[in-house]
């Protein structure tokens, strides 16, 4: 069992932490109320940071001159340069993050989706807006993580959340704070994890590290981070993620019987299909690597890239 560094979040604080939302309620995530447990949370309300009450009248996005501001239709007030000081003063003082967990379709926090109403909000919207805090948090922190509860209700999404928030920690925690051997180490564990999402970044981490006494110490952790952080922007797909199970399966290939490697493909198939999760491919390939005692495969992050407890199907 992998041991696992806790991921530093900065959420929205509605969500399973403060009855702060605008009608004086609290948002339920089954899911973050379990990754409480495994992840060291900062939530913050950016609305009541600039001095909105709880609860209070709602605001929303207005266009104005192809400038998007912040308003309260109810009494007419504009609080887009309260928000974007409030943004830059936080953002700014944030020291460690790994991601960031925001309120779906908020004005403030929404990443995706957010109304956008012409001036004077009395027409149809726009939907495909993004709240003013959130957009502060992708101009600050542009290659993070960065999701609402909504759309981590979406396994493939939360799965892909998660693998990026831990190997983060984990490279902040063993790589940053450690020393020359720490950086092969988390590069040679994380290989199989990497080339899912990827052939050509592993391939430039791998030169990096390899040419790694040409740099000083702090920039080779910065180029490191940069081209790990560019690659987590890709969306690991079926078809990479088959590439992979199909090398670690070479492993075993003159070990199993007949029968053994015909489930093998039958189920990798139903996977490339979209009819059962990739967890399910990868413990079967966990289970060979018991049998066999792989020591190389068994080290890889790629069949368990976060806590077993978070590999949850269904969270509401």
């Amino acid at each position: 069992m992998r041991e696992f560094p806790r991921p530093s979040l900065i959420s929205s604080k509605c969500i399973e932490f403060e009855a702060c939302r605008y009608n004086g309620l609290m948002i339920k995530s089954s899911f973050i109320n379990h990754l409480k447990k495994y992840a060291d949370f900062l939530p913050v309300c950016p609305e009541v940071e600039i001095g909105l009450g709880i609860p209070r009248d709602p605001i929303h996005l207005e266009e104005e001159k192809d400038q998007i501001v912040l308003i309260q239709p109810s009494t007419g007030s504009n609080y887009t340069t309260d928000m974007l000081n409030f943004a830059a003063s936080f953002l700014s003082s944030v020291k460690i993050v790994d991601g960031f967990i925001l309120k779906n379709k908020s004005p403030s926090c929404g990443v995706k989706a957010v109304r956008i109403y012409p001036l004077g909000g009395n027409a149809r919207p726009k939907t495909d807006g993004v709240g003013l805090f959130a957009k502060a948090v992708f101009n600050y922190f542009p290659k993070l993580p960065v999701e609402d509860e909504g759309r981590l209700r979406n396994f493939h999404l939360r799965e892909n959340f998660l693998t990026r928030i831990f190997t983060l920690a984990d490279y902040r925690e063993n790589v940053e704070n450690g020393r020359f051997g720490d950086i092969l180490d988390f590069h040679r564990k994380n290989k199989l994890l990497f080339l899912s999402y990827s052939q050509i970044y592993p391939r430039k981490l791998g030169r990096l590290v390899s040419d790694s006494g040409k740099l000083p110490w702090n920039d080779l952790l910065s180029q490191y981070k940069k081209i790990m952080l560019e690659m987590f922007l890709i969306d690991p797909l079926p078809p990479a993620n088959v590439n992979v199970l199909m090398h670690a399966f070479g492993h075993f290939s003159k070990e199993l019987n007949h029968q053994e490697k015909s489930f093998f493909l039958d189920s990798l198939e139903k996977y490339r299909q979209g009819r059962i999760p990739l967890l399910v491919i990868q413990n079967l390939l966990k289970s060979w690597i018991i049998r066999f005692n792989n020591d190389y495969l068994n080290d890889q992050t790629f069949f368990e890239p976060y806590p077993e407890e978070l590999m949850e199907i269904t969270f509401i």
